[in-house]
């Protein structure tokens, strides 16, 4: 088990559009993304190795148009991916065999995927060194946890944790933010 830090904004708590596929377009959306990754030389799947029944795809990378036409434009599909776009993250899309359907909605992750998903000893590690209490859910203001990365204090807990070279890459996280005023760093 893992606990998942992301950039959280008010937008994640409103219901994201959804679109129905087909199983030929969600093969071909695979297909797609495969040969577009290769071609621009990025992951485009996650996971790749074995997609399994759900998988997000990197969306912003690409024009719109082209991810739309595997749909046949379906304006279902292109709101998803127009969102997904305009927040800079990616889509998701889960087979639900009991419901006999595939859906495709915005993603919680972001496009490039700086999200840190850890193991639940080093995520709290890295709360306690951030002087947050350790527990498996929660969010802080971003401008908090900003001012704690900065906290000379932080550095020495999380190296004494052990922890340390996460810093770094949550500093980064937390740059991503398109909205500092309303933005959250949460986990759960």
């Amino acid at each position: 088990m893992s606990i998942l830090f992301r950039i959280a904004v008010p937008a994640d708590e409103t219901i994201d559009p959804y679109a129905i596929i087909t199983v030929r377009q969600f093969a071909a959306f695979r297909r797609f993304l495969r040969a577009e990754g290769d071609r621009l030389g990025v992951a485009l799947l996650e996971p790749d190795e074995y997609l399994g029944d759900s998988f997000e795809a990197r969306v912003c990378p690409l024009a719109l148009a082209s991810i739309t036409a595997r749909f046949d434009h379906e304006p279902t599909v292109i709101a998803v991916v127009e969102e997904a776009q305009f927040r800079v993250r990616r889509v998701m899309v889960h087979r639900d065999r009991a419901a006999a359907e595939i859906r495709m909605r915005v993603a919680l992750t972001s496009d490039r995927g700086l999200e840190l998903d850890l193991a639940y000893g080093n995520a709290y590690a890295l709360l306690e060194a951030l002087d947050i209490e350790a527990e498996s859910v929660g969010d802080i203001a971003l401008d908090m946890a900003q001012d704690r990365l900065r906290d000379p204090a932080t550095a020495a807990r999380a190296r004494a944790r052990r922890v340390d070279h996460y810093l770094p890459h949550l500093e980064t996280l937390l740059m991503t933010a398109s909205d500092p005023a309303v933005a959250r760093l949460s986990w759960a």
